[in-house]
């Protein structure tokens, strides 16, 4: 996201930091003649008729096991939307489950169907197949998706209190990191790991070296930028120039998806209802969206780097020093084959709720330096005057809830030393009656249907198993309770337990969670096989006043096309959704995905 003013939008955790590989890859380097990574149009989706628009190139040699830490992505997450996958609109494509994924994003919410993230980056530009790929989420191991180090929150003490007006306007997850599953060349497009066939038929090896980079073909460079330590008080992490910046010069680009604004509004029917989860009323997406508070759309930066731009302004007083302009095609470019193109300027004459309902068509930012930048200097956007109203008006009226000065999140509690002295062990059902978890954690346990079963007592109706953490990968995430606690007879410092493994609402819809009836006992649980996590709906992002707003872009950025103001019509005169562009319509909704079988209809 491009962050607000005075609060962390791109902290990384100081576990990440602790625990990241050493054999990280750094991509930049200072010199002005070289881009070692790069977007280009994406000759992957071409060829497989699946996708459009851009893709992120490598300009140097990767080797493989290399972490690629300056793609790291913030997780942002979005709960509960009655839309998504009813109606299917563009940002659908840029959203993953959770489950199977993050999984523990999916138990924030009662209905783990409709629990997503967006990361932006690789996330949401790279094609992604279950064959061929070149880079995978770091260190998945033998459970689903990403692992603890890729996904923990701040534990450094950045992410606020409760009493701060700034909780639970940013999402905490920010270190989502990737690693290259094999040597990658240069001009080689990166292609991400997931469960998806629909790139599976193509020789991806083949498609070395097509795009080396050239700034005459429109490709844009990612290397002026880099990720550090924000000049923002309290704001974490920030954007920085990594080579000196010319005024004028474009900093960054980034394709943009366009979003209307009833899709972050609650539960997204636009109704005015909140979601289940009671979101107060606005989804914490909205807060990494560009807009025009004329209009009813959206557009979402989802390119790399981007959403770790801060606002200008506050109390540290800084001036932004770029600004958002349109990209600016060649006649090359626009006479590309269609998957090829990625800035399509009939959307400009389009009205607002057409272009949020056109797949297919894409838009592309350029931040733009206004005055010369040095570097290690901090790029700052103007966020805008009615960003900048709503933020004083909500820090003047902002109430902390009842619980706001103990309160923690399940990740700032589990790493505070003085609260939790003892990290290593997790508590028994018994040792909780006498010295309880806060009541907004909860434990829960990797534990799937197709787990090895030992025994049935029929007359008690209880499954005994044995958790193994040599089976295929561990995707279903439920609530347990730890019954017994000892230590591994082959390695006394290893602690193992006995967990009763609890059934779940809903877990019907996925074939992996659906176990038999009765009680579930699982002897020898890796600790790595039981997280202490939120409660659903206690998380800060759940928070009634929590803050919520678009960030503001030049008042002559939008087409008057895409203003209320500008565009008298009633409502029966409202365009309806073309089906021009379904084709391009690349996610399965409805779907739920294993890496332990075929994909199964929910």
């Amino acid at each position: 996201m491009i962050t607000t003013v005075n609060t962390s939008l791109a902290a990384f955790t100081y576990l990440l930091l602790l625990l990241a590989p050493s054999t990280s890859a750094s991509f930049f380097s200072s010199n002005k003649d070289e881009c070692e990574l790069y977007l280009a149009p994406s000759h992957l989706k071409n060829a497989a008729s699946h996708g459009f628009g851009l893709g992120i190139f490598a300009g140097k040699h990767i080797h493989q096991g290399e972490i690629l830490t300056d793609l790291r992505e913030i997780l942002i997450p979005l709960y509960d939307s009655a839309t998504l996958d009813a109606t299917h609109p563009p940002l659908r494509e840029y959203l993953w489950p959770a489950v199977g994924c993050v999984p523990e994003l999916a138990v924030h919410t009662t209905d783990r169907t409709k629990a997503f993230w967006f990361g932006g980056g690789i996330s949401s530009m790279a094609p992604c197949t279950s064959k061929g790929f070149n880079v995978e989420i770091s260190a998945g191991g033998n459970f689903a998706g990403a692992p603890r180090w890729n996904v923990v929150e701040d534990s450094d003490g950045s992410v606020p209190s409760r009493t701060d007006p700034h909780a639970g306007s940013y999402s905490y997850r920010h270190g989502m990191t990737y690693i290259a599953a094999r040597d990658i060349a240069p001009g080689e497009e990166l292609v991400v790991d997931c469960t998806d066939d629909n790139f599976d038929h193509l020789s991806l090896q083949n498609y070395k070296r097509i795009n080396s980079y050239k700034a005459d073909d429109g490709h844009m460079c990612l290397d002026n930028v880099r990720i550090g330590e924000s000049q923002v008080a309290n704001a974490g992490k920030g954007l920085v120039a990594a080579k000196t910046i010319s005024k004028d010069d474009i900093v960054l680009s980034s394709p943009v998806v366009p979003i209307h604004r009833r899709d972050f509004f609650g539960d997204g029917t636009g109704t005015g209802k909140t979601a289940i989860s009671g979101i107060n009323n606005y989804q914490l997406m909205l807060n990494y969206a560009l807009g025009h508070e004329d209009s009813d759309l959206l557009l979402l930066p989802y390119g790399p780097f981007v959403n770790y731009i801060n606002g200008s302004g506050g109390s540290a007083g800084q001036k932004a020093n770029a600004v958002l302009k349109w990209h600016k095609t060649g006649e090359k470019e626009m006479e590309a084959p269609r998957r090829l193109q990625f800035h399509h300027h009939e959307l400009f004459s389009e009205y607002a709720k057409a272009v949020t309902e056109t797949h297919g068509k894409g838009l592309v930012i350029d931040i733009v330096a206004l005055d010369n930048i040095g570097v290690g200097e901090e790029i700052f956007l103007d966020y805008g005057e009615a960003w900048t109203k709503a933020y004083e008006e909500h820090v003047k009226r902002y109430q902390a809830p009842s619980d706001a000065s103990t309160y923690r999140t399940a990740d700032q509690w589990f790493h505070n030393k003085k609260l939790n002295p003892n990290p290593e062990f997790l508590k028994t059902v018994e040792e909780l009656a006498k010295d309880p978890y806060p009541d907004n954690l909860q434990t829960i346990c990797y534990y799937d249907s197709d787990a090895k079963i030992e025994k049935v007592d029929e007359e008690t109706n209880t499954s005994y198993a044995v958790w193994n953490d040599d089976a295929p990968p561990h995707e279903c995430m439920r609530p347990c309770n730890i019954l017994e606690r000892y230590p591994d007879p082959e390695d006394e410092d290893r602690m193992l337990y006995t967990a009763e493994m609890m059934h779940f609402e809903g877990e019907e819809k996925y074939w992996f969670c659906n176990m038999r009836p009765g009680k579930h006992i699982a002897r020898d649980v890796d600790y790595d096989g039981i997280l202490i996590v939120d409660k659903a709906y206690t998380h800060d992002i759940f928070l009634d006043q929590a803050f919520r707003h678009e960030i503001g872009v030049p008042d002559d950025f939008f087409p008057r096309e895409w203003l209320r103001s500008k565009v008298r019509r009633r409502a029966e005169q409202e365009p309806t959704r073309s089906d021009v562009g379904d084709e391009f319509r690349r996610k399965k909704t409805n779907v739920v995905i294993s890496r332990k079988s075929p994909k199964e209809e929910l």
